[in-house]
């Protein structure tokens, strides 16, 4: 009963943030501003569609193929079109239910496959645990390419941390700097009491499996095939991405660099909400706000932002409903052929 409890809260919290986010992106818009974002969607070029389409389905097809490898060493050799099948289910579920997506993909999988359940969740933990580190990969190389811009964009936040709204000299910076100190050092001298707390075992625990996940590596037999749906997961996400830029004239000059930083901070949005709802936009809003100098109503870049975003999202709607129709009768007849 408190399981369930806890279950209905994180899920109201987590949807309630959603709306809260939507919420203060629009929040200071006028109805002239609105109407500008209405028609800067409305006169996108959606013939772009088809190739987006295209990418979105390679990267899934990729994402299930991937997960497929994973398997391979613990004796598991599900079809790939029930993988993928799982996979799109897992992501539509985790848009109506938070975190929830990965037990239902494993669930479907072990039902149709016959694989056992607690085996696949392993392999999610094994899955997250390479996604972990793509990302921060991608984070490097998002600075590495446009260091200038990073650098610049740093000592913007630093000059407001260390000044007020009238420009007068502020210690922010200073007090929040010499507050993580004092936490290191608390974290540092309670270390072994703190190690005790049950939060801070867990996190230790979660620390360990993406680890753990990560070292699976080792044991996989086809590595290079491994490595290459990886690759292909994260540029179809990049190409998706520029391909959104094109589709408004205003942002057609935007290329790989920007996409870049969005798919990289992006990525945070769709950690934080169910499919990135209300703070994936509101995070590359402000990432293609860098690059865009001649928007200062901010209104194209809210524009994009909600295109990037609702592009994919409608195309993994289609995918997973498309799944759950397809997936009882590709079994049924693939069990009549046995």
């Amino acid at each position: 009963m408190q399981k369930k409890i806890i279950n209905l809260v994180t899920y109201v919290l987590t949807f309630g943030l959603c709306i809260f986010l939507i919420w203060y992106s629009f929040k200071d818009l006028t109805a002239e501003q609105i109407d500008k974002i209405k028609f800067a969607v409305s006169k996108a070029n959606y013939i772009l569609l088809l190739p987006i389409l295209i990418m979105g389905v390679i990267s899934h097809w990729s994402r299930a193929v991937r997960w497929r490898y994973l398997m391979e060493p613990l004796g598991m050799q599900p079809s790939i079109a029930n993988t993928f099948f799982a996979v799109m289910i897992g992501y539509i579920t985790n848009l109506m239910l938070p975190r929830a997506g990965e037990v239902i993909k494993c669930s479907i999988l072990a039902k149709y496959e016959k694989t056992p359940v607690d085996k696949l969740v392993g392999t999610i933990i094994a899955e997250r645990a390479f996604d972990m580190l793509c990302l921060g990969l991608i984070f490097v190389l998002t600075f590495l390419v446009q260091i200038d811009l990073a650098t610049d964009y740093t000592q913007t936040l630093i000059s407001k941390m260390n000044h007020n709204q009238n420009g007068e000299k502020s210690y922010t910076s200073y007090i929040v700097l010499a507050c993580i100190v004092l936490v290191s050092i608390l974290l540092y001298a309670f270390r072994k009491k703190i190690g005790n707390i049950a939060f801070f075992q867990k996190l230790k625990s979660v620390f360990q499996n993406i680890m753990s996940g990560i070292l699976s590596f080792k044991d996989m037999r086809n590595k290079k095939g491994f490595i290459l749906h990886t690759f292909l997961i994260w540029a179809m996400y990049l190409g998706m991405i520029v391909l959104g830029f094109q589709s408004i004239s205003e942002t057609s000059m935007l290329g790989y660099k920007t996409g870049l930083s969005v798919l990289s901070f992006g990525s945070i949005g769709m950690i934080v909400t169910p499919g990135g709802l209300g703070a994936y936009p509101l995070i590359v809003q402000e990432i293609v706000s860098l690059y865009l100098v001649n928007d200062s109503e901010g209104i194209i870049s809210k524009a994009i932002s909600w295109i990037i975003w609702l592009v994919p999202t409608v195309i993994t709607i289609l995918l997973g409903i498309i799944s759950l129709i397809l997936i009882p009768f590709f079994n049924k007849n693939k069990h009549a052929s046995q």
